[in-house]
C-alpha cells in the first residue's frame, strides 16, 4: 500500500503504547465474531481504565465498529470469498487517542451502488460511534482507521 499521511487524532500520547495485532490469510464471515470478541477482550484486559458503565459503553462501540469494518472486508473487498486481513489495535495508556483500531485488506475498492437499498450506511455508522475515523484505499487494498478517546 502507498504511504498515507496520518489523520489528526488529537494530541499524540507520550505514554506507554500496547499493540495487539492479528493477521488472517483468509478471513471468512464465520471468523468475524471471534476476531471481534478477542479484540474487545484484549482491550478490556489492558485498558488502563476502571471497569464500569463508561468503559462498557465504549467497548460496545468498539465491538460494533470493528464488526462493521470486518463485515465490509468480507462483503466488499472479497465478494467472491475470503481474503487476507490485518487488524491492529493500539492502546495508549496515557495519551490521545486512547485506542486506535486499524483494519487493512488487500481487496478491491467497490464504490457504493446508486441504489443502496437497505445497505450502505456502514461508514456513517463508523463516524457516529468512533471519536474519529479515516478510510483510505488504493490499488493494493483498503485501510480503515478508527480511534476513540479514553472513556470518562
Amino acid at each position: 500500500m502507498e504511504s498515507w499521511a496520518e489523520p489528526d487524532r488529537g494530541t499524540p500520547g507520550r505514554g506507554r503504547r500496547i499493540v495487539h495485532e492479528v493477521t488472517h490469510d483468509l478471513v471468512r464471515p464465520e471468523d468475524l465474531r471471534g476476531l471481534r470478541t478477542d479484540l474487545v477482550a484484549w482491550v478490556r484486559a489492558t485498558a488502563g481504565c476502571p471497569a464500569g458503565p463508561a468503559l462498557t459503553d465504549r467497548l460496545d462501540d468498539v465491538a460494533t465498529a470493528l464488526y462493521e469494518a470486518l463485515t465490509n472486508v468480507v462483503d466488499h473487498a472479497y465478494p467472491e470469498g475470503g481474503g487476507p486481513v490485518r487488524v491492529v489495535a493500539r492502546l495508549d495508556l496515557e495519551g490521545l487517542p486512547w485506542l486506535e483500531v486499524e483494519v487493512v485488506d488487500r481487496g478491491a475498492w467497490r464504490p457504493a451502488p446508486a441504489d443502496q437499498g437497505h445497505r450502505g450506511r456502514g461508514l456513517q455508522l463508523l463516524a457516529a460511534i468512533a471519536d474519529g475515523h479515516d478510510v483510505r484505499h488504493d490499488p493494493a487494498g483498503t485501510r480503515v482507521l478508527l480511534w476513540w478517546h479514553r472513556p470518562p
